[in-house]
Parts: structure tokens; sequence; C-alpha cells
């Protein structure tokens, strides 16, 4: 294996779209924080602070993202499954690695790999994570999506990444987007076999990645050998604004109106968030009063 040289990570920045779906390239596979040792040894570290997630690889797209940890229970516990992970049959995540004084600094210097190449179109780069996948063979992650942006990198083995545009409605209801925003609700976001007429199908081997906007959906099939994967994530001022967005016409369709999509733009807009925002502050300044949690307006979150 090659010294590592840098993260080297390389994207048509003159096609780049912040609402867009593209591939990348990478230099990481050499770097010595994404070996497996390594990463069996943060996963214990996380172990402590319940940040390890996995499930076995009776999971297909169409199954619950949300619920295949606890429905789909793996013959070992995590730390076990990730020290034979080429016979556990599971897919194990390393949540939220940032919390690690170590790899804290592995996310930051992807990203300051790509920050500015990409703010001049979508600035605003915050709450950065990284989240890293060891994945047995064949194993599966079921249909999903997520609330940041994603350069999600391949590390060691091949997997086939399969993942729609954020604005495909046929893949993706507004009433989806508008549930998983203001619920933190992934219950309408179903895979359906028909979807796959529509999709980018990138085949990721050592090297090799993708770029995946907010609420991309995607699903992702291991290939016939151990795999290792890092997404490093992040929120944008874009990420943030269509968040307030959908959950301003998720609190307008309780009250009995029928709000239009997100993404028309325009002064209806601007005056959603506004008004939005108002109700929001009072009640907010109610719960204070009261002494009880709010939630950060400015704040987003990792995804549930």
């Amino acid at each position: 294996m090659n010294a590592y040289d840098g993260p080297g990570i390389l994207f048509d920045e003159e096609r780049f779209d912040p609402r867009r779906v593209m591939p990348v390239t990478h230099r990481l596979m050499s770097h010595p924080l994404l070996q497996l040792d390594n990463l069996v040894a943060l996963g214990r570290r996380l172990a402590q602070t319940n940040s390890v997630r996995w499930h076995n690889d009776d999971a297909r797209p169409d199954s619950s993202f949300q619920t295949a940890p606890e429905i789909l229970k793996p013959k070992w516990d995590a730390i076990t499954s990730l020290e034979r992970i080429n016979d556990a049959k599971a897919w194990v995540s390393l949540l939220n690695v940032q919390q690690d004084s170590i790899y804290r600094g592995l996310v930051d210097e992807i990203l300051n790999d790509v920050q500015p190449r990409v703010r001049h179109r979508d600035p605003g780069m915050s709450f950065r994570a990284g989240w890293i996948f060891i994945t047995s063979p064949h194993a599966i992650t079921p249909f999903h999506i997520d609330h940041e942006h994603n350069f999600i990198l391949q590390i060691a083995g091949t997997k086939t990444l399969h993942v729609w545009e954020p604005l495909d409605r046929e893949v993706l209801s507004e009433a989806a987007l508008e549930l998983f925003h203001a619920r933190y609700s992934r219950e309408l976001v179903t895979w359906r076999p028909e979807f796959d007429a529509r999709v980018h199908k990138f085949e990721l081997v050592p090297g090799m990645g993708g770029f995946m906007p907010t609420t991309s959906a995607h699903w992702v099939k291991n290939g016939p050998e151990v795999s290792i994967t890092i997404s490093a994530t992040y929120y944008t001022d874009l990420t943030r604004r269509t968040k307030l967005l959908y959950r301003a016409n998720h609190w307008l369709r309780r009250i009995g109106l029928r709000p239009a999509p997100v993404g028309t733009g325009g002064v209806s807009e601007a005056m959603k968030l506004a008004a939005f925002g108002a109700t929001r502050r009072s009640l907010h300044a109610i719960k204070r009063v009261r002494g009880q949690q709010t939630e950060d307006l400015n704040v987003s979150y990792a995804p549930v």
C-alpha cells in the first residue's frame, strides 16, 4: 500500500451543484486511521457512548432503516462483529466519529480539502461529522435519506451505491420530506423496484466515491469482500433553509392550509420562513420561561 499523502478529493468543480449527485475520487485508502485494526479500537471507544449501530445481513433495500438494528439482530455484539467482520454477516456503522479526539482531525482534514471548492456555490459549512461503515460481504444498507450533505468515500472492498437525485419527487414526495424534516421520521421514505429506472448506480472501488446532497435517497449493496467506507458530512445555509421550509409547510398543513411545494421560491418562501421563525421563537420563549429545554433555531441535527 502506498504511503498516505493527503485526501486528494477530486470532483468536477465547474459542475458542482449542492442539489445534484456527482462522482468523486480520493486518495484516503492508505490513511492509517482507516485501517481495520484502528477502526476496531475506535469501535471500542465509541461503544462506550452507544455510538455504534449494527444489524445483520438479512437487510434488503425495502427493509426499515430505522428499525433494522432491533429487527435484524446480529449474531454477535458490535465489537465482536468488528473483530470478525469477514464472518459476522453484519453491517456496522461507527457514528459521529468526530466525537473521538483522534478522528476529529480526520473529518476536518477531509472537509478542509473540500470547503474552499464548494463554498462559492454552497456557503455556510458547519456541523461537520464523520460516519465509518465496516461491512461484511454482500450486506445491504436499506433505502433511506439523511439530513446532511455527504461525501461518501470507498476505502477498502467494493460496493454498489444506488442513489437518486434529491429533487426527484417520483422517489421522494413532499409529504415524505415534510415528515422527515419536521418529525425526524423516515416512515414515508420507502423503496419500490420501479425506482431503479431513475437511479444513479456507482460501482465503488477503493479511491472512488460520490457527493450526495441532503435527502438524496440511497441504498447500498456490499461486494464479495469486507468493505470500509467513510462519509464526511456537513450542513450549509442551503440545508438549514430547506429544513426550515419543510418544517413550515408541515406546520401550515397541520392547521388546514395547502402550502406550495418547497423550491417554488419568491416572496412566499420568505414569508413562510419569517412567519414560522416568529412563531417558533415565541413558543421557545414560553418554554424558557417555564424552564423547559428548547431547540436552538440555528442548530442542524445529525441523522436519527
